[in-house]
């Protein structure tokens, strides 16, 4: 099978993630890194020993490039978005997908001219647990959703962050570069179609924020909660065998903590974002990194996913779908949507109101399971 070349716009570490993500892949070769800063530049060299460029325009442009992911700060998203469509080139951008909903209309108006596949991510929507609450909703074994819950607890703003990092006018902050993350997964669940967001943030705001809290509504009075912690202390992993959002055991027991939680677990795992639960009619079910526990009166049963893509591998494997023709889940109007949740629940934090939403596009039936 032919290999299509991937080019790296961004070498940091959502680039480096990527990379790595090609090393194992059948469908996908790295074939270039691009970043404006020569040393950057220099360890990519070093480290994949693939060709590098000064800029995504450059990138775009080589011959053996044919989809470039762009892992740039979120402000540059559009122009890079633009400079590879122009080349003919199919685009993943990093979420989120621009600082504004006009800068991200803009980018997915440039990918459809040019007739190209732009996808978003990747979100912890593509996590494969995730999509066996999506395959419950969409089955109806347990009824009729009613609600869906994430929690997650970490040290993000304990770490070492520049000023750019905590202003969401340059698209950053924890609600924009974190809650992205829980926004797209409740989406997916949910169905996608987001009718309002209520929410507020505390500690700060407009990307200076600690945490916040937001709950989100779905057609048919389906609602969904949102809740971030990034101040350190309680760790979400805790819960979840000591595995986090890369895969790995990350956590291990005390004497105070191994009297109340599982550490670590064994085993394949999949990457998890903090704790999700969703509640149906019928029962419930508990995301774990092995799959979901389900609950149905007194039963409970696992789903596991051991044989199932995950994180990265599931979005290269959703791009090969997309190449071959088949519809994504994670297109550029998903990321359009997905951010204009993340920026309403900004809103709704400084305007202590409900915020309506317009842009919302409904999820695409699971073609991975």
């Amino acid at each position: 099978m032919d290999t299509h070349g991937v080019g790296i716009a961004g070498w940091g570490a959502a680039g480096q993630l990527m990379a790595a993500a090609l090393g194992h892949s059948e469908r996908f070769r790295l074939a270039g890194v691009a970043d404006v800063d020569p040393a950057a530049r220099e360890h990519a060299a070093a480290e994949t020993g693939c060709r590098v460029h000064p800029d995504v325009a450059s990138l775009a442009a080589s011959g053996d490039v044919d989809v470039v992911y762009v892992a740039t700060p979120t402000a540059t998203h559009l122009e890079a978005v633009r400079a590879v469509a122009a080349q003919g080139k199919h685009v993943i951008s990093e979420k989120p997908l621009a600082t504004t909903l006009t800068d991200a209309r803009l980018a997915v108006e440039a990918a459809e001219r040019a007739g190209v596949v732009l996808l978003v991510g990747a979100t912890h929507s593509y996590n494969a647990p995730v999509r066996v609450l999506r395959r419950l909703v969409e089955d109806g074994t347990l009824g009729p959703l009613l609600s869906v819950c994430a929690n997650c607890h970490t040290d993000w703003r304990r770490r070492p962050r520049s000023a750019a990092d905590l202003d969401a006018a340059q698209g950053n902050g924890l609600v924009l570069r974190q809650g992205a993350h829980q926004i797209d997964v409740l989406r997916y669940v949910c169905g996608g179609l987001t009718e309002s967001v209520t929410g507020t943030t505390f500690g700060g705001a407009d990307g200076t924020e600690l945490g916040f809290s937001a709950q989100l509504a779905f057609p048919g009075g389906v609602h969904a909660s949102a809740y971030y912690v990034g101040t350190g202390g309680f760790d979400s992993r805790l819960q979840t065998w000591g595995v986090g959002e890369l895969g790995t055991f990350d956590v291990a027991a005390t004497p105070e903590t191994s009297r109340f939680f599982v550490l670590p677990g064994e085993g394949a795992v999949s990457p998890v974002f903090g704790t999700l639960a969703a509640t149906f009619a019928d029962g419930g079910a508990w995301v774990t990194p092995t799959g979901a526990l389900v609950f149905a009166g007194d039963d409970v049963t696992e789903v596991g996913v051991e044989d199932e893509a995950s994180g990265w591998q599931a979005l290269l494997a959703e791009l090969a779908g997309a190449l071959d023709g088949h519809p994504a889940v994670h297109t550029g109007r998903w990321g359009l949507a997905t951010l204009e949740v993340a920026l309403a629940l900004h809103e709704s934090a400084r305007t202590g109101r409900r915020v309506g939403l317009h842009h919302q596009v409904p999820t695409q039936p699971d073609l991975q399971a």
